[in-house]
């Protein structure tokens, strides 16, 4: 039996490696004529660039660059041959500033990063835009790639939320030429507008320490951004699915860069060429830290079942924990096992993350192996 094993990483506790070595380890308990495959899976959000740079061998870029609030950081992103994957938050991000200054944050840092990645040349990139600390529109990622955003003076403004209502013509005479060469294509989930009650500042405005009234103001400015776009000439996306999403960096990239948005898992599973490594295997493993309804949409183990279920292979899960409800999951995940096997807290749950995965997958196979008993009983009997 020929397993692939195409897991998440569990959050806080283990990596996709880490997963996939443990259920190698409970189901050579059980199986002695097995052999595996191992692909590293994100869903195109946080651990994708070490996902794709563990499954296809690439390696990591680091990079000295800028948070939102501009303070000197490092980040790193992900080379494979001539291509780049880069998560924004990995200099963008929530967790890398210590004040939320929803006004001041921008993604100058992102920036950076592509243009890194532009000197080394890359001429595709993938850039995964979740987990953001802006909702600059993407102010600063195109002010730092040569796009100036101008007042009434037509004078550079500072690429930051608070200049939004000032911004009275676009100059991208000085845009990075290379920038026309690139095919950069933007892994996003979220299907928010740039603006309204749906839209970047509403829904994801108060996580990053936005008030009611700066909620107002910078959808008003983004608002603004759109009108001034389009007074320059600018494609509209701001009512494109994602245009929304990272503080409207969907916006900013699609309408400044040209990039394509696209679902995260379908884009992963494409670049670590998912359909032809499946093809001689028997079964797929998937799995994630919890799974519920809400794995239904663009997650690793539905997204992997449902490509494995094209070429008629049976996928399962190995899960941290399963939640009450989990929808319809079961139409493209044949079962799935829980790590957690008795009652404990969640520390000592991911303290014995490793025993705990292993335990399940010992569990799964041995649930298999009567599988095949009774099968091989019921061909006999016929």
């Amino acid at each position: 039996m020929k397993i692939l094993i195409a897991s998440d990483s569990y959050k806080g506790s283990l990596s996709s490696l880490e997963v996939s070595k443990y259920i190698q380890k409970g189901f050579k308990e059980v199986f002695e004529d097995i052999s595996f495959k191992t692909l590293s899976m994100a869903d195109g959000g946080e651990g994708t660039v070490q996902a794709i740079v563990e499954s296809l061998n690439g390696k990591y870029i680091s990079v000295a660059c800028h948070n939102a609030l501009n303070e000197e950081i490092e980040a790193s992103y992900g080379l494979i041959d001539n291509f780049a994957i880069i998560e924004m938050a990995s200099a963008s991000g929530l967790p890398l500033v210590k004040e939320k200054r929803i006004r001041e944050a921008n993604t100058i840092g992102t920036g950076e990063l592509i243009e890194d990645a532009l000197n080394r040349g890359c001429r595709q990139i993938y850039l995964g835009i979740g987990g953001s600390a802006t909702n600059d529109g993407g102010l600063g990622m195109a002010h730092y790639l040569g796009i100036r955003f101008l007042d009434k003076n037509n004078k550079a403004l500072e690429p930051i939320p608070a200049n939004l209502p000032f911004i009275k013509k676009i100059d991208s005479t000085n845009l990075d030429p290379r920038i026309k060469e690139t095919k950069i294509i933007v892994m996003c989930d979220v299907s928010n507008p740039l603006c309204g009650k749906d839209g970047a500042s509403a829904i994801y405005g108060p996580q990053k320490g936005a008030t009611k009234e700066d909620i107002n103001f910078l959808d008003q400015g983004l608002l603004h951004l759109v009108e001034i776009c389009l007074q320059e000439s600018y494609e509209d996306y701001s009512l494109f699915p994602g245009s929304g999403a990272a503080g409207g960096l969907g916006f900013g990239l699609m309408t400044f860069l040209k990039a394509h948005l696209q679902s995260g898992i379908e884009t992963v599973l494409d670049i670590v060429d998912f359909d032809n490594v499946i093809k001689d295997c028997d079964l797929v493993i998937s799995g994630e830290g919890r799974i519920d309804h809400q794995s239904m949409y663009g997650k690793v183990p539905t997204g992997v079942a449902k490509r494995a279920k094209k070429q008629g292979i049976e996928t399962v899960c190995i899960v941290g924990s399963i939640g009450s409800s989990v929808g319809d999951i079961y139409d493209c995940i044949t079962t799935i096992e829980s790590c957690v096997d008795h009652c404990c807290d969640i520390d000592e749950a991911l303290e014995n993350a490793k025993d705990n995965v292993y335990k399940a997958a010992f569990r799964l196979a041995r649930s298999i192996q009567l599988g095949q008993k009774m099968g091989a009983l019921n061909n006999r009997v016929l």
